[in-house]
């Protein structure tokens, strides 16, 4: 069996590059968790990165949020803007991407968010949601 990734569709740049088959524009629905996995583990990536780390797109990530004179709320909202911001700037293999504040359940120190986004794989368009996790001042993608 062919994976997406082997096929170098919804795979990130490297990926493509080791693939040792060409694109195809079709993408078979059950190859379609290797392309999440692959843009889940960018989007880790590209959110724990900061503004700087980076000399040939200095203001790829997003900024540190540890600001204590912004309000919890003001904070969310600023975190979901700067996130969906973000995706739709770097990550080109999703579009119509929102982002929604998850109410908090468990710990107060925690942040959830849910990305609703439309994969863009070959010619094929998929819905999806990935749930988001910010804690200890990392983010990561949850199943």
């Amino acid at each position: 069996m062919v994976s997406a990734l082997d096929q170098g569709v919804g795979s990130r740049l490297f990926e493509r590059l080791s693939a040792s088959n060409g694109l195809d524009c079709h993408v078979p629905e059950n190859q379609l968790a290797d392309a999440v996995e692959s843009i889940k583990q960018h989007l880790a990536d590209l959110l724990n990165t900061r503004p700087g780390d980076s000399a040939g797109a200095p203001e790829l990530g997003l900024i540190d949020f540890n600001d204590a004179t912004i309000g919890l709320f003001d904070l969310e909202v600023n975190i979901k803007q700067a996130i969906q911001n973000c995706i739709e700037r770097y990550e080109p293999r999703v579009q119509d991407v929102e982002v929604e504040i998850m109410s908090r359940q468990e710990s107060g120190l925690q942040l959830r968010f849910q990305i609703h986004a439309t994969l863009v794989l070959g010619k094929s368009l998929t819905y999806t949601t990935i749930d988001l996790l910010l804690n200890n001042k990392r983010y990561q993608c949850v199943s």
